[in-house]
């Protein structure tokens, strides 16, 4: 889970890393300026980046400014996702440095990686950057203090003491919270020789979450910023909004198939609102689960078609198809066709019911057509869900 840069900072903040001044805004909120002569930074806070070049970075010398630009960055939408809140920032300058940290979760390692260079084009430069540092180690506390220690041979004496320990601040976070990723671009190192972090990216490992209680906390009292990483802690199974705009509501399981069912609906010209892995091994007698999922998809009022797609093994599909159908009765408000995929365990059993149920229930075995079909049954609706 990528942490906004408000709750980033936090982490850096909280593991004794300076970070500027700020607050974290919400919509309708009325902010309390963070206190400065410098002026100010208003920042979307969205799990995305590219917020400079999309407008979610604003700039802001008088005070009388500040609503005007809170405003525009609310209403910014950038790389398909809304700004909930924004971080109003003191502005801060300095020499821009990079430093990050992160797990390769393919070799097991821990990558190390700093610049004396940082800024937007750190990808493009980094390497052709002179002083740059790059070394991955074991994922252990003993191989990456020394990787710390010939980073730390590396700087300038004037930079040395001050880059060293902030990097071995992010490397205590690093192991007490679970993180996969602990990056600070830029890392300003001001006119005083004292460091500071300019934004942050931080990657925590959601499978870590139930284990941090500070993590858990950040998750409860921010739940409205993350909405898909809430649902799977509280609820247990995934779901996560992919297009907010999009047109095709996913009810799937198995996280390989999920993702392979929303490449295949977007090469077919579809656009899926969703990914989302049900798990409907956990499914026992009640539609509760997949009511939750139908509320959630109303909330787009883009909504037009359900697809239904689950492979089961263990699952019963005729239980699960009476589940489908007492789940759909229970929302009537939600009057667009549904197309319906079982295949597996009880799957007559499943057409049957799925075939008396009536003309908004299609049953479609065959995958093609049933991404074809949902395709065409979103283009072929000009109105939305409940209209």
């Amino acid at each position: 889970m990528l942490l906004l840069e408000a709750h980033g900072k936090q982490l850096l903040r909280d593991a004794g890393i300076a970070v500027p001044g700020s607050e974290l805004v919400r919509a309708g909120e009325v902010p309390r300026w963070p206190d400065t002569d410098g002026g100010w930074v208003v920042k979307a806070q969205v799990p995305v980046g590219g917020r400079g070049k999309a407008g979610g970075i604003v700039r802001v010398d008088d005070a009388a400014e500040l609503p005007a630009a809170i405003g525009k960055v609310l209403s910014t939408r950038i790389n398909g996702h809304d700004s909930r809140a924004v971080l109003v920032e003191e502005r801060i300058e300095g020499g821009e440095h990079y430093l990050a940290l992160m797990i390769d979760t393919g070799s097991c390692e821990i990558r190390l990686l700093y610049s004396p260079r940082g800024g937007v084009e750190i990808e493009s430069d980094f390497s052709e950057t002179e002083g740059a540092f790059a070394t991955a180690v074991p994922a252990t506390r003993e191989a990456l203090d020394g990787a710390l220690d010939a980073l730390a041979r590396t700087l300038p004496p004037a930079l040395r003491e001050e880059i060293a320990a902030v990097a071995r601040r992010m490397s205590d976070e690093l192991f007490s919270s679970g993180l996969l990723l602990a990056e600070i671009n830029p890392l300003f190192i001001g006119a005083d020789g004292k460091a500071r972090a300019g934004d942050s990216k931080v990657v925590v490992d959601m499978n870590a979450v139930p284990d941090h209680p500070a993590l858990r906390k950040l998750l409860t009292d921010n739940r409205d910023l993350y909405p898909d990483a809430w649902r799977k802690l509280s609820e247990g199974f995934d779901y996560i909004e992919l297009d907010r705009d999009g047109t095709i509501g996913l009810v799937t399981t198995g996280a390989g198939l999920s993702m392979m069912l929303v490449d295949e609906l977007v090469a077919a010209g579809g656009r899926p609102i969703n990914f989302c892995d049900m798990r409907t091994g956990q499914m026992r007698g009640k539609p509760d689960r997949l009511l939750r999922i139908f509320d959630w998809l109303q909330e787009i009022p883009t909504l037009k078609v359900i697809l239904i797609n689950v492979f089961a093994g263990i699952t019963d599909l005729g239980e699960f198809a009476e589940l489908l159908l007492a789940a759909r009765r229970r929302r009537p408000e939600l009057r667009i066709p549904f197309v319906v995929r079982l295949v597996g365990n009880g799957a007559a059993r499943a057409e049957q019911l799925i075939g008396e149920a009536g003309q908004d229930m299609e049953w479609e075995p065959d995958l093609e057509r049933a991404i074809a079909r949902a395709t065409e049954c979103a283009q072929e609706r000009p109105d939305a869900a409940g209209s």
